[in-house]
């Protein structure tokens, strides 16, 4: 309800009074009359009113419902996952306070946990791939393991030298004096006996620094008796002189000691050892004390032994080494720090063209990789392309030559001529040689240029004759016939008469590249 206060002011119509009926007042009457209209308008506005707020509510309410209940089409649920429908994320979830499946969970394409490095040795956290392959740290299980197949890799870890001979642990000791102790081994095994001898010379090593007593020496001993069923052997101490360290050490509970050689058992004075201090794994022989010399080295690998580096040999630091006496082997593949195959040098005797050569390359037959040398003319050639079937020559790219007579040599091919001046007539052919090969074919006729020089009966050069000579015989190319006009006898003998071929050789390029002369004289 609303409540309207109304104030009603009579209508002034400028001097007129009002009208009085009866006693009463006619303004007034109209005036109370005309209040209750305006109460009556003022009510229906209210009405109206209301329901116009009815209306808006109405509205909202509807809009409120639509927001409750998205329509099946709704672009708004591609946007979030649904709670009751099967849905797919198109990106990935993370869950900040974890996750619980309260079905079954499929991890199509495997599963991981932590941050997965799958290796043996090196690995973290854990993974399962699609195909059920898993790896993980460790498991343990409450009932039973079934499985095929069980294979077990064992990564053993060692610091500083491990020997690979007989070995044992040292329980207790007792001081017998004059620096003898007696040693009662641990038995690894119910009815273990240690596998100690006489005169063995035994390397023990203590390190305790990880428990925390800063304990860390080594030991040498000299085995004196064995007593095998009480596992207890009796040891002398080495004088600090012949040990390595220059120090020795007594023995002490917990200390492993292995056989380093023995003095007078040579199946005993051998042994293998790794050594990750000195970066190297060796074996030695003939060891009868704990210092050891070059002699006592049967084998290294890794880093060389100082005797080795003191020889000024070659090698390169922080490269690995191998160093052994002898060797048997069939194949030798070397390679250059690229890791390419170094070639190996074959001579491989006569050129033949039925044969496969090789440049840097592997031959099946033999299976080593091969640069194949081959001798040819009384010259030795190395192969520049594999597969070549070409003859080694002096402009031939698939050979070069590496030894023999690399010179560019003329001669005649007639051994000799007589002179018969009553029936003078001789041939001269020239023959021209470089790498002990015949290349004549190789000489233009253009290039082989033709002299005369001769004396007359007082021994007086020709020179014009000579000349004129030259000019008749100069298109005689590499071979020539000579008769008696070729002497210009002009009623006499001449004193001397020489004929001389000049021959050029040119390079790929038509350049000369080397010129020789031959002569031959009556």
């Amino acid at each position: 309800m609303i409540d309207v206060k109304v104030i009603v002011k009579p209508k002034s119509n400028g001097s007129a009074s009002g009208i009085t009926t009866n006693g009463n007042s006619t303004g007034t009457n109209v005036a109370k009359e005309a209040a209750h209209a305006a109460k009556a308008d003022l009510a229906g506005y209210a009405d109206k009113a209301g329901y116009a707020d009815n209306a808006g509510t109405a509205s909202e309410a509807t809009h409120a419902a639509k927001a409750y209940d998205l329509d099946d089409n709704s672009p708004v649920r591609d946007e979030f996952l649904s709670k009751i429908a099967d849905d797919v994320a198109a990106g990935k979830i993370t869950f900040k306070q974890g996750l619980i499946s309260l079905g079954l969970a499929v991890f199509s394409d495997g599963a991981q946990f932590g941050t997965f490095v799958k290796s043996l040795y090196a690995g973290t956290g854990a993974g399962v791939d699609a195909s059920g392959n898993a790896e993980f740290e460790s498991v343990r299980v409450r009932s039973y393991f079934e499985a095929v197949e069980f294979i077990v890799n064992r990564l053993s870890a060692i610091e500083g030298d491990q020997l690979l001979t007989e070995a044992d642990t040292i329980e207790s000791v007792d001081d017998l004096g004059n620096n003898c102790y007696g040693l009662h081994l641990r038995s690894k095994w119910d009815g273990y006996f240690t596998a100690q001898a006489n005169n063995n010379v035994l390397k023990g090593i203590i390190n305790t620094l990880s428990a925390g007593s800063g304990t860390y020496y080594t030991a040498w001993f000299r085995v004196n008796s064995v007593n095998t069923a009480n596992n207890y052997i009796e040891v002398t101490q080495y004088p600090d002189a012949e040990t390595p360290a220059g120090k020795n050490y007594p023995p002490c509970a917990m200390m492993k000691i292995a056989r380093w050689g023995n003095q007078t058992d040579t199946t005993r004075q051998s042994c293998l050892y790794l050594s990750s201090t000195e970066g190297r794994i060796v074996k030695l022989t003939g060891v009868t004390k704990p210092i050891i010399d070059k002699t006592n080295y049967g084998a290294v690998f890794g880093t060389p032994p100082e005797f080795l580096k003191a020889l000024d040999l070659p090698l390169r630091d922080g490269r690995d080494y191998m160093y052994i006496p002898g060797i048997i082997t069939t194949d030798v593949i070397r390679i250059d720090y690229q890791g390419a195959p170094i070639a190996e040098y074959v001579d491989r005797g006569t050129w033949s063209a039925t044969e496969s050569y090789y440049h840097n390359d592997k031959n099946p037959s033999t299976g080593v990789y091969e640069i194949s040398d081959v001798w040819y003319n009384g010259c030795k050639y190395r192969c520049q392309k594999t597969g070549t079937n070409t003859a080694p020559a002096w402009n031939n790219t698939d050979w070069a030559m590496i030894e023999g007579n690399p010179d560019f040599t003329v001669d005649f091919a007639e051994s000799e001529n007589i002179y018969d001046p009553d029936n003078f007539n001789a041939t001269l052919t020239i023959v021209a040689k470089l790498y002990n090969i015949d290349i004549t074919g190789d000489i233009l006729d253009a290039d082989v240029a033709w002299t005369r020089y001769s004396q007359d009966a007082d021994g007086v050069e020709r020179t014009a004759s000579d000349n004129a000579w030259a000019l008749r015989r100069a298109n005689s190319g590499k071979s020539i016939s000579l008769t008696i006009a070729d002497c210009d006898i002009n009623g006499y003998m001449p004193k001397k008469i020489r004929f001389t071929a000049t021959v050029t050789l040119r390079d790929g390029t038509g350049n000369a590249a080397s010129v020789q002369s031959v002569s031959y004289e009556y």
